[in-house]
């Protein structure tokens, strides 16, 4: 596996979501929409590059606690927008397991964590709280006119699921949507690392919450297949599940599509 160069140090998941070839022979167009992990910890130098690439909206997809333990740490003007995905759900579906370390094996062992992640991508379709938070972004992202970021704080799962629907909108073949989802494998190589080390301190076994850390097909497959099982196809989701226009939907793929 090769670790590639980050764009910004401080954010190793930070990526360019476009530049995907569409299954009609046009391409998402680059430098106008971006993803990311966590943008606590932007240092002067990944301020300047954020800068220089024209951010001027970020879309938090985080819950009320990571954005209180972690607030984003962004250049003077940008605008930020909250959007929280999940608000206390996984509290619900992983109980206090960082409080018990040896409850983890239990809760998260064998298909046990795989199961719970899965469930968490279903409830990006199915939760209202889910569909409104991503109405907010994709509103947003058809409106905005300078380059927008949308982060969680791994860059994976929530922000996994906004670029797959975004670029399933602007008509990328599921099999790109895949590899790019799955690209966050490498991205995050170092920064798993870390913390699956610091977990281990803390009297975890690691192998019980890779599950947690990682990104896995059938995750995704489970978000797209509510999608069909709720709404028939992407278009009736994004329209009749988030609340989101068809002229938002078009002014997306306007500003988006290249030939």
């Amino acid at each position: 596996m090769t670790v590639p160069t980050p764009i910004l140090t401080t954010a190793p998941n930070f990526r360019d979501s476009g530049g995907h070839a569409t299954a009609d022979g046009r391409k998402v167009r680059t430098g106008l929409v971006y993803r990311s992990d966590g943008l606590a910890a932007l240092d002067a130098a990944d301020t300047e590059t954020f800068i220089r690439l024209g951010v001027n909206l970020v879309c938090d997809l985080r819950s009320e606690h990571e954005r209180e333990t972690e607030p984003d740490r962004l250049p003077e003007g940008v605008e930020l927008l909250i959007a929280d995905v999940i608000g206390q759900g996984n509290d619900e579906l992983f109980g206090d397991i960082f409080a018990e370390p040896e409850s983890a094996g239990e809760k998260l062992g064998g298909k046990a964590g795989i199961e719970l992640m899965s469930e968490v991508y279903r409830r990006f379709v199915t939760t209202e709280l889910a569909r409104e938070a991503y109405r907010k972004v994709f509103t947003r992202m058809a409106e905005a006119t300078d380059a927008v970021v949308y982060h969680c704080s791994h860059g994976k799962d929530r922000t996994g699921w906004t670029s797959a629907v975004l670029l399933t909108l602007l008509g990328v073949p599921r099999e790109t949507i895949v590899e790019d989802y799955l690209d966050s494998a490498n991205h995050l190589v170092e920064k798993n690392k870390q913390i699956l080390a610091e977990i281990a301190k803390r009297g975890f076994d690691p192998e019980h919450l890779r599950p947690m850390f990682s990104v896995r097909t059938e995750y995704l497959d489970t978000a797209f297949g509510a999608v069909e099982k709720h709404y028939g196809s992407m278009e009736a989701y994004v329209r009749d599940g988030m609340g989101v226009s068809d002229e938002h939907v078009a002014a997306l793929r306007t500003r988006l599509l290249q030939d």
